[in-house]
């Protein structure tokens, strides 16, 4: 994905829509979500980055069939992620858990928006997913399109050099397995059609 054309086109429609105060970006595993989130924010002074990586269910509550599919829709807190969501549209504040990449588990009240954030950015695969419902609260909706090949690759590299696995080999199964059947789910779903901007990873 080209990070710069990516991140002028979502800023020129938040210029357009000065009003925006939720983004949420939403694609299958590896399209580059994080990514763009954080180049946006360091764009925009002020600006909060929430990933949905911090509703991950945290390892001491799932069994090795959990583990094996951590990532997939049943392995994130959905209820606590729509209520926050739903809190920081009506409020314009709150504290929320991040995602210790270390300790490849959730940390709670990690993250902090007050009165006076000019813009938050939500980002991860089912920000956008029908029932997960939470569609509504985001003022403007992108989602990255990605070949899944591609995808592959770059999630290949990411299990290796975060420990998830083992080998490139043992990176790539479980991209293959897990990976990609999340983003067919999230594709079934009709998330890309969701978008506001659909941008191709």
């Amino acid at each position: 994905m080209n990070t710069l054309h990516a991140m002028e086109t979502v800023l020129a429609a938040l210029a357009e829509r000065p009003e925006i105060y939720m983004v949420g970006i939403g694609g299958i595993p590896g399209s580059g979500k994080s990514t763009l989130a954080k180049a946006l924010a360091s764009s925009i002074s002020g600006a909060v980055v929430v990933p949905m990586d911090g509703y991950h269910f945290p390892r001491c509550r799932l069994d090795a069939e959990g583990l094996r599919r951590r990532g997939a829709p049943h392995t994130f807190d959905r209820d606590t992620f729509r209520n926050d969501m739903a809190c920081l549209h009506r409020s314009h504040r709150g504290v929320f858990p991040a995602y210790s990449h270390a300790e490849k588990d959730p940390k709670a009240s990690a993250i902090n928006v007050t009165a006076d954030t000019p813009l938050v950015i939500i980002e991860g695969i089912y920000v956008l997913m029908s029932d997960w419902k939470c569609e509504r609260f985001f003022d403007l909706r992108v989602f990255l399109d990605c070949d899944a090949d591609e995808a592959v690759k770059r999630l290949t590299r990411r299990h290796v050099e975060s420990g998830t696995e083992s080998t490139i080999e043992e990176g790539r199964h479980r991209a293959m397995t897990n990976d990609l059947s999340n983003a067919h789910a999230i594709l079934a779903d009709g998330c890309r059609e969701r978008a506001h901007i659909l941008l191709v990873s």
